[in-house]
């Protein structure tokens, strides 16, 4: 009877092992299945950094889309282009001394520029320049350029010593003629507060020519 009861217990036991083993090994046997790890799915999805994109520095055109031309430069007034009036001040002289105001005038149709000072010359009945002693000088102070548009103008100082006619040393014209550049053409000048041409009567010992100014702001200051 013992015989009996033990029997069924061993048997059960060998087929417990048997089970184990064969499951250990079948798990030893499958095949490892490769799967995508989380970082190189991620890899996969994102686009790589290291695409080219273009560059920030990549030159755009102006507003306007085409390049800005420099501004054309303004020509310089021709002794033609002007008219010249020279007015005397009488709340200018000093003994001796004498002032003018000197006033050039665009006649052109266009703009046209004057800088620096007028060349001016004291001339006789014949219309022949008179030698004088002229001095150029910084007055009211260095010349300041001014574009003349039709009709515009500029100004300038004159000054001179006047003596006595009957002097043979007395220099002595009946007008002035006034250029815009030294050596080139010039005009004969309109003349206000002065002796009448016919009289010859205009004495200068010795003559002061000033600057171009924009306006007569304190050109006939000195």
């Amino acid at each position: 009877m013992s015989r009996l009861r033990t029997a069924p217990k061993a048997v059960l036991l060998l087929a417990v092992m048997a089970g184990l083993s064969a499951c250990g090994s079948s798990s030893a046997q499958a095949p490892a299945v490769d799967t995508p790890s989380a970082a190189s799915s991620s890899a996969a999805a994102a686009p790589s950094s290291a695409v080219e994109t273009p560059s920030s520095a990549v030159e755009t055109p102006s507003e306007s889309g085409t390049p800005t031309a420099p501004a054309a430069a303004v020509p310089a007034c021709a002794a033609d282009d002007v008219e010249v009036t020279l007015t005397e001040q009488p709340q200018r002289r000093e003994g001796d001394t004498r002032m003018a105001l000197l006033h050039v005038t665009n006649t052109s149709d266009g703009t046209c520029g004057v800088a620096g000072r007028p060349v001016v010359t004291l001339v006789n009945a014949a219309d022949e320049a008179v030698d004088v002693p002229t001095e150029n000088v910084a007055q009211p102070g260095e010349s300041v350029p001014a574009d003349l548009t039709a009709g515009g103008g500029a100004f300038a100082g004159i000054k001179w010593t006047v003596c006595d006619k009957s002097d043979s040393d007395c220099p002595t014209g009946n007008g002035f003629k006034v250029g815009l550049a030294k050596g080139g053409p010039q005009v004969a000048a309109t003349l206000e507060g002065f002796p009448a041409p016919e009289q010859s009567g205009i004495t200068v010992k010795s003559l002061q020519v000033g600057t171009f100014q924009p306006s007569n702001q304190g050109v006939v200051a000195w």
